[in-house]
């Protein structure tokens, strides 16, 4: 089945380009479901970097929601794979710290990546990755794609080899470029549609994990911000009625990013953040973008990236289960929240992001925008959370409520047991069965999410039990 978001019928002269972002580009794939709901085709699509894998599964044939579940499904460990042992013996030979042969062997086949379908189908999608061999960007066609140009265009520098293709040797383009604009206006596009997931924090961190980090983020937003004079340079061009532009209308950009950084990828194999946390926080970033997206676009500078302050915050996950009646039948209900709480002087923000599974349908539905309400019970704080979910093309309301009594109760694992839910159309005329009713947390999964919480330093330093206490009792003082 072809994704509604990718065409090769009439041009809308509409690009999407899927920028790098490691492996958490899980991101992307909530994104791309806002942007399925909102009605966007494209009629061209680029993949640089870690937006390959989304490419590819696109170029593949897969719907969104196939996408989706592919990247909740896949063993994060599948991302890591190690070079033989007597390489580590001879450094001053290694090629990698690392290889591809599990991206090759687990990953793509996991993710459905074919190309025989891929050259079959021919879809109007470009994979750009690094000629080594003579320092350019190159797009390749989904007609001319071979498996070792997607390898190659993962393989980042230091951590993976180079890959010969032919006579040339390719890699990872994250040096050059993390986002290929160019090749959307090389294609006619008069829309660019952004999905960018790299870092663009205004504080330099220690340690060589963020110093690595941070000279990705230099290269890949020194390169957009030069992709964006390009493309202003063209605007005034066509603006003045350049022959060689014909009728060409000027292009406009609409980029769609995380308002507060994404954790780094080593917090997925430590699983204090997961892919379906990627997923609905894609998902809720795009709807809240749609909300006050102008028609004109971004205004392309150097802001357009940039993420705030997150000062101390803390970052877990509860996950309820249970059977509940729904339309007159009894099903399985799993309810999966993601709680992110920041702190930085007197400002606060709480977050949630979820999503609910119903039996019913056999399917996981991602939530919209969470209007959350603090409330204080004698002795009990109750989180109350109210959003929407689209189940068959209709909006539904998810009223959640959860309590807690206190940080010594949350660390010992004994806070969050119950969620108390109720989903219903939104239209209250409508008079379809309304699912009501309790879910509950199992004691292993209260405690995973007290120790395996992330809690980070306004330095960029990883936090223990003190800073989780403190942010946990600060969180339950919260006023929204």
């Amino acid at each position: 089945m072809l994704t509604h978001l990718v065409h090769n019928g009439p041009k809308n002269h509409r690009s999407l380009i899927l920028a790098g972002g490691g492996i958490r580009v899980a991101y992307q794939a909530g994104i791309l479901k806002a942007m399925e709901e909102e009605g966007l085709t494209f009629d061209h699509v680029d993949g640089t970097s870690g937006g390959i894998f989304n490419a590819a599964m696109l170029a593949s044939g897969l719907s969104v929601d196939q996408m989706i579940e592919k990247w909740r499904t896949l063993p994060i460990r599948h991302f890591a794979s190690l070079a033989r042992f007597r390489d580590y013996l001879r450094p001053w030979k290694l090629k990698g710290l690392g290889d591809a042969d599990n991206i090759q062997q687990k990953v793509l086949p996991h993710f459905g990546v074919q190309l025989d379908t891929i050259k079959g189908l021919g879809l109007p999608i470009t994979f750009s990755l690094c000629n080594f061999s003579n320092k350019t960007i190159q797009a390749v066609s989904a007609k001319e794609v071979d498996e070792k140009h997607l390898l190659a265009g993962v393989s980042l520098p230091i951590l993976m080899p180079a890959l010969k293709i032919g006579k040339d040797w390719f890699i990872d383009a994250v040096w050059i470029k993390d986002a290929n604009l160019m090749e959307a206006v090389r294609m006619g596009a008069e829309e660019i549609w952004l999905a960018w997931g790299i870092g663009n924090y205004p504080t330099y961190f220690s340690g060589a994990l963020h110093q690595y980090v941070h000279s990705i983020e230099m290269s890949a937003n020194g390169a957009l911000w030069e992709e964006f004079e390009q493309i202003q340079l063209i605007n005034r061009a066509i603006e003045r009625g350049d022959a060689v532009f014909g009728q060409r209308q000027p292009i406009k950009v609409f980029l769609i990013k995380p308002h507060f950084p994404l954790p780094l990828d080593p917090e997925l194999f430590l699983e204090t953040i997961s892919n379906r946390d990627l997923i609905n926080m894609g998902y809720q970033d795009a709807k809240n973008y749609f909300l006050k997206v102008s028609d004109a676009g971004e205004k392309l500078d150097i802001l357009a990236t940039q993420t705030r302050d997150t000062g101390d915050y803390l970052c877990f996950r509860l996950r309820f289960t249970g059977e509940l009646e729904f339309k007159k039948k009894l099903d399985i209900v799993r309810y999966f929240v993601f709680l992110r709480f920041s702190f930085l002087g007197d400002q606060q923000q709480l977050e949630v992001f979820s999503s609910l599974y119903l039996g019913h349908y056999q399917k996981e539905f991602l939530a919209g925008i969470h209007e959350i309400k603090v409330k204080y019970l004698g002795s009990l704080t109750q989180l109350e959370t109210i959003t929407t979910l689209t189940i068959e093309g209709k909006e539904w309301l998810l009223i959640a409520k959860m309590s807690c009594k206190g940080p010594w109760y949350w660390l010992a694992g004994l806070d969050f047991k119950v969620s108390e839910i109720t989903l219903r159309p939104k239209n209250e005329a409508d008079s379809e069965m309304v699912l009501e009713g309790s879910l509950q947390q199992s004691f292993v999964s209260r405690l995973r999410c007290t120790w395996k919480a992330l809690a980070k330093k306004q330095n960029g330093g990883r936090g223990g039990m003190r800073l989780k206490f403190n942010l946990i009792k600060k969180m339950m003082q919260h006023e929204v």
